[in-house]
């Protein structure tokens, strides 16, 4: 009985204790060399006060409590979720955001009262899911570089089979951001009493209304957008959460799931628009890249088609060296780097629209020809769009004869492939499970393991047709700070002001890349039928923000988006057991890729394909990051530039491929069917 009636009370101490001993332990909490120490400290002493006393102060539930309380309890949550946001609630730009941000909240408790009835209930509740919100978003801000969006929660079965390498470590945001909830929970339980009075349902059925007149207010109209400029920032979402608030910009992206038409979108003149802006005697990519850097093009054409083809995107394969100099006491990256001038090969820069996530995008691009550039930033392609079947590399490659096979040494289900795979038509795909003979590289399969899988994948192929292969790696996935067990990195940084140990990790595992490719060259060298391989990288890595900051000069976020743009520049080379044209491309971005790889081995291209082309021609870089023509201008797409009609054809061209499955036109995006002669 005792133990009942003082039940609250010790509760309060047993969580204050914990919470004390806990940030005690965690030094940093405490540390007076982070930003704003003594409001950290003070914040959190007062805190754990209020959870220490409540339970010992006169109980007064009544109405101007539990109101003070309702009223209150979205500004401690909006406190708590900005704090896991990386914010102060000053640091949002403008009173008017944080007003919004409050407004946000208060709905939400508002619905949960409609709904239940109860004010305890609708405070516990929301602020646990707004606690969970900043807790997931700090996480993923964390890891990713970019905030928690909407369209992520699509990919929480691949979040989950990552997760294993990386190290989710408790920090002061989030306990002094778990104590506020905490704080307020106690607070609710102590002075909140529900009671129905003569006006609950009448204050029940003006809430539903004030939620459904705003929610369809704000989704089906523009007035809240325009009024209050509630739009997100695509091209950077961290700086627009930062600016804005994580729940304000978290909800306003949500109106985008669903993609909208491009600008003056009509599938009856698309077919037309494309074809008329196609230049039919557009010379090559690789013509086009070397004359626009003054050097001689090779006009001399193989005269091999439909030889085999294999395609490997190396998870976070890239050259640092591109965002500036820093010396290395070994060289990451010999074997590729020695393909520069040799024969039979073509390397050179790839821009993608991502860095150190997003792996499934940078293959949807080189895959479709498609552009990220022209679906919100942050969102997933795979996840999001990919519902359908869909014409692509594999689909032309197929029409040609080619077997399509797909491999990735990781779990199948990740980022929605096995059902894209499908759409996509390749016809097996092998992951995770499907073999046993690999070996790993920290906790993935080593390049070297998965090399030596597609060669024996090769040897299994069927002979009668030439052979297609996807691969996408895993040896080099984040993050780089993983206990290495019996491997060490063998790359280390020179004269350097930081000490740098994930990226000294990472360039170790570009150095085992290296030898890996040298052993996959090696083999493909004594084989007799023709073969090219593609080897491209998917994004840059996500390593210390303060090796950036010191190679390129200034902190990340005083870069300008040009400057940024860097940071999304990966390696690809490609490389043929026979004689093909050679040279080295400085700008192209990952949606040309497929092109490349099908005028190299003598495939025809679809309508698409020579648009893309000729937009290359003009415009060789298109991704999520902005564009760049050949005098080296940098640009967003939809900039009134001298290139807008042409982007604009690309747009609604990308949108009739993935998205408008009743219109799509069929001739732009298949070759056309061989007669049964040709085929014979």
């Amino acid at each position: 009985m005792l133990i009942k009636k003082y039940f609250s009370q010790i509760t309060s101490i047993m969580i204050t204790c914990i919470l004390l001993i806990y940030a005690f332990m965690h030094k940093s909490i405490f540390l007076l060399n982070v930003e704003y120490p003594y409001v950290w400290i003070g914040t959190e002493i007062l805190l754990l006060a209020g959870i220490l006393f409540f339970p010992f102060l006169k109980e007064k539930k009544n109405k101007y409590t539990t109101t003070a309380i309702f009223l209150f309890a979205p500004l401690l949550m909006i406190i708590a979720v900005e704090m896991l946001n990386g914010n102060m609630l000053w640091d949002i730009d403008m009173f008017g955001n944080v007003c919004m941000n409050y407004f946000i909240a208060f709905l939400l408790y508002l619905l949960i009262y409609a709904a239940s009835g109860s004010t305890k209930c609708s405070i516990i509740s929301i602020s646990i899911l707004l606690e969970v919100f900043g807790i997931a978003n700090y996480y993923v801000k964390l890891y990713k570089g970019s905030p928690l969006l909407p369209w992520d929660l699509s990919a929480i079965t691949t979040a989950a089979n990552v997760s294993d390498a990386f190290s989710f470590n408790i920090t002061k945001e989030v306990i002094v951001s778990f104590t506020i909830v905490v704080f307020l929970i106690k607070a609710t339980s102590v002075c909140i009493k529900n009671t129905k009075t003569k006006t609950y349902r009448i204050v029940r059925s003006v809430c539903a209304i004030l939620f459904s007149l705003v929610f369809s207010i704000f989704y089906f109209t523009d007035i809240v957008a325009e009024t209050f400029q509630a739009t997100p920032d695509f091209f950077n979402q961290t700086r627009g959460y930062e600016a804005k608030g994580a729940i304000a910009e978290f909800l306003v992206n949500t109106k985008y799931i669903h993609l909208s038409q491009p600008e003056d979108y009509d599938p009856s003149t698309l077919e037309k628009n494309i074809k008329s802006s196609t230049e039919e005697d557009a010379p090559t990519i690789l013509e086009t890249a070397l004359k626009n850097k003054n050097k001689e093009v090779d006009s001399t054409a193989s005269t091999v088609t439909n030889p085999n083809i294999i395609t490997i995107m190396n998870e976070s394969f890239s050259d640092l060296s591109v965002i500036g100099d820093f010396d290395a006491t070994v060289d990451y990256m010999p074997f590729i780097n020695s393909l520069k001038d040799s024969e039979n090969c073509i390397s050179g820069y790839s821009y993608v629209s991502t860095i150190g996530t997003g792996t499934s995008n940078t293959e949807y691009e080189f895959l479709t020809g498609n552009s990220m550039a022209f679906l919100p930033i942050g969102s997933n392609a795979y996840q999001l769009y990919v519902n359908n079947p869909l014409p692509s590399l594999v689909s032309s490659l197929q029409s040609e004869g080619y077997t399509a096979s797909a491999f990735h040494p990781y779990y199948k289900e990740n980022w929605n492939r096995i059902n894209v795979y499908q759409n996509m038509g390749f016809s097996s795909y092998t992951g995770y499970g499907d073999y046993t003979d690999f070996e790993k590289l920290r906790l993935f399969v080593s390049d070297e393991s998965d090399f030596q899988h597609v060669e024996e994948l090769y040897e299994n192929r069927d002979t009668t047709k030439p052979f297609f292969l996807f691969n996408v790696t895993m040896q080099n996935h984040s993050s780089y700070d993983q206990d290495t067990g019996l491997w060490y990195p063998q790359v280390k940084l020179a004269n350097m002001k930081g000490t740098y140990p994930e990226t000294e990790q990472y360039l170790s595992l570009i150095k085992e890349t290296d030898d890996a490719f040298s052993n996959l060259v090696s083999y493909f060298n004594q084989v007799k039928e023709p073969t090219i391989i593609l080897m491209y990288g998917d994004h840059q890595p996500y390593i210390e923000d303060t090796f950036y900051e010191e190679v390129m000069g200034k902190k990340l976020s005083e870069l300008t988006d040009e400057e940024q743009q860097k940071r999304y520049i990966t390696r690809f080379v490609l490389w043929a057991n026979y004689d093909i044209p050679e040279g080295w491309i400085d700008e192209i971005s990952v949606n040309y890729l497929s092109v490349l790889l099908q005028q190299v081995a003598n495939n025809p291209l679809t309508e698409y394909q020579k648009y893309l082309n000729t937009l290359y021609t003009k415009v060789p870089v298109v991704t999520m990051m902005g564009c760049r023509d050949w005098n080296g201008n940098y640009f967003k797409y939809n900039d009134d530039t001298k290139y807008r009609q042409l982007l604009n054809y690309y747009s609604q061209a990308s949108y009739n491929n993935v998205i408008d499955e009743v219109n799509r036109i069929h001739s732009l995006f298949y070759l056309p069917e061989k007669k049964e002669n040709e085929s014979s």
